[in-house]
């Protein structure tokens, strides 16, 4: 029999924090937004910023992953790529920030100039070990630099006419600082690490340091190389997918399905974690029932939300989906009650997010970390296409139920069975992304330090929410002025762009 739910749904919207007290120990300055982002093994992938771009094609590549792991969050490979596109984004990802790095490409001196010319311009990289057999691990004979030969005229030389032969190495060093000391000591930017008989073993760069330093807040794995996650479906092609990720060390796999209240889904997740020990994020899930289901396959952390996305049709098309704060807190409870008598499963709060005040009510309401397509896709760093419309810079945003994604396996159709579940359009251009997510962190550290929380799991137990009306939702919008055409417009229009 059908069953009738009378009482509502409510949007994230329809809820504001009431103020706590901020004693000496929850100031801004001692809140730490640190937060889990899913098991792994017994332990957990750790955030300083709670933020995830989506796996959608629109927002995620390797500059918007690597942006968003050098400032604290991580970023979701999208599936829409072929298998090796979509491996080669992570690798580029994890190569940004590698510390020792044990896969950069090598020459032997017996390749040509030009090879190392085609390497430069494809990859951009200008820094090359050469070695016996031109594999990685092979004895180093030396180094080749983009500023060791003249594209002129030495292209036809071979690399062992221009490479530098007396290289300054580290023998057997295995930790980082001390590679980094040994590095600033020859004031080079390169340290080749070699065993006691010569062979190549890994290269640490100064630039790495450099990035430290400068992004202190950055999501790295036990290597110091920036993590990223990667999204596959349930469709058993993807298996291959999988295997290959896996063997590149993605450091997780988010399954990448509108509705995760499925058998394929439970298969998928069982089939992984019996064969692999990557984490896996499962959803998306809107109740209970269904987020004990992934639990008990052995989920290590849960997509909340279904429908919502800020050009999703699925509630229209399909009339499935429910209103994210109900979700979040059903799904929540159902954590909550799990993780007494199990492992604590995080939570990712997946749409219905526009604002910085939907961001803090999702993680108040039990939220680990919140995942965001249309917030990521404003920024340069984002693959949409900037244009300018009636003089107002603008964004390409899609949505992966789309016709121009046309991710069909995301939907769980065949490409003869498919429909649009999301639309095409554009969102406002607001610059880049390191200049706007520190103040973000900044509008989300406040918040928790006014309602007496120190850190987010805090937050979820000092939090009190209120149920807004309407006419309360609306004093606390701008209201009952009039906006000035100067001075006070472009901060205004701002705020409006971002998030309304």
């Amino acid at each position: 029999m059908k069953q009738l739910l009378s009482k509502p749904a409510y949007s994230l919207k329809d809820f504001r924090l009431l103020p706590g007290y901020t004693d000496e120990n929850c100031g801004v300055q001692d809140v730490s937004l640190e937060t889990r982002l899913c098991c792994q093994g017994d332990s957990y992938i750790l955030l300083d910023l709670p933020f995830l771009s989506a796996a959608m094609q629109a927002v995620t590549d390797v500059k918007m992953a690597t942006a968003l792991a050098e400032l604290g969050g991580v970023g979701v490979v999208p599936l829409g790529d072929s298998i090796e596109e979509q491996c080669g984004k992570v690798k580029n990802v994890k190569h940004c920030k590698a510390g020792f790095q044990t896969d950069i490409i090598t020459f032997s001196p017996s390749q040509t100039l030009a090879e190392v010319k085609e390497v430069i311009e494809k990859t951009t990289f200008t820094t090359f070990p050469v070695t016996d057999t031109g594999i990685f691990h092979g004895k180093l004979l030396g180094i080749v630099t983009d500023k060791d030969f003249d594209p002129r005229y030495d292209l036809g030389l071979t690399v062992n006419a221009r490479m530098k032969k007396k290289v300054q190495v580290g023998i057997e060093v295995e930790d980082l600082k001390e590679a980094n000391r040994l590095m600033i000591q020859y004031g080079h930017g390169f340290l080749p690490i070699l065993s006691r008989e010569g062979t190549l073993q890994s290269v640490v760069f100064k630039k790495d340091l450099d990035k430290h330093i400068k992004y202190p807040h950055a999501t790295v794995d036990a290597q110091k190389r920036l993590r990223v996650g990667a999204a596959v479906s349930t469709h058993p092609e993807d298996r291959e997918r999988i295997q290959e990720l896996v063997e590149i060390e993605t450091d997780f796999l988010v399954l990448d399905s509108s509705d995760g209240f499925t058998v394929y889904q439970k298969r998928t997740i069982e089939w992984i974690k019996k064969k692999f020990e990557i984490p896996v994020i499962g959803g998306n899930v809107v109740t209970a029932h269904a987020f004990q289901m992934l639990a008990d396959a052995g989920v290590d952390g849960v997509k909340v939300g279904i429908g919502i996305g800020s050009g999703c049709i699925t509630q229209e098309v399909k009339a499935t989906g429910r209103g994210q704060a109900t979700a979040i807190m059903e799904v929540a409870e159902a954590r909550d009650i799990y993780a007494k008598g199990n492992r604590y499963i995080p939570l990712i709060a997946d749409g219905g997010i526009n604002s910085p005040a939907d961001i803090a009510i999702a993680l108040a309401m039990g939220a680990n970390t919140v995942m965001m397509g249309n917030f990521f896709a404003r920024f340069s760093e984002s693959p949409g296409r900037t244009h300018t419309i009636d003089g107002k810079m603008v964004k390409e945003y899609w949505m992966e139920g789309s016709l121009r994604a046309h991710n069909y396996r995301r939907y769980s159709l065949t490409g003869k069975r498919f429909f649009e579940e999301g639309i095409n359009g554009f969102v406002p251009y607001v610059g880049s992304i390191y200049d706007f997510l520190p103040v973000s962190r900044k509008q989300l550290e406040a918040t928790l330090s006014n309602t007496g929380a120190s850190t987010i799991e805090d937050f979820h137990k000092l939090a009190v929410l209120e149920l807004q009306s309407p006419l309360a939702q609306r004093d606390g919008q701008v209201h009952s002025m009039i906006l000035a055409d100067t001075l006070a417009e472009p901060l205004i229009n701002v705020d409006k762009t971002i998030y309304n």
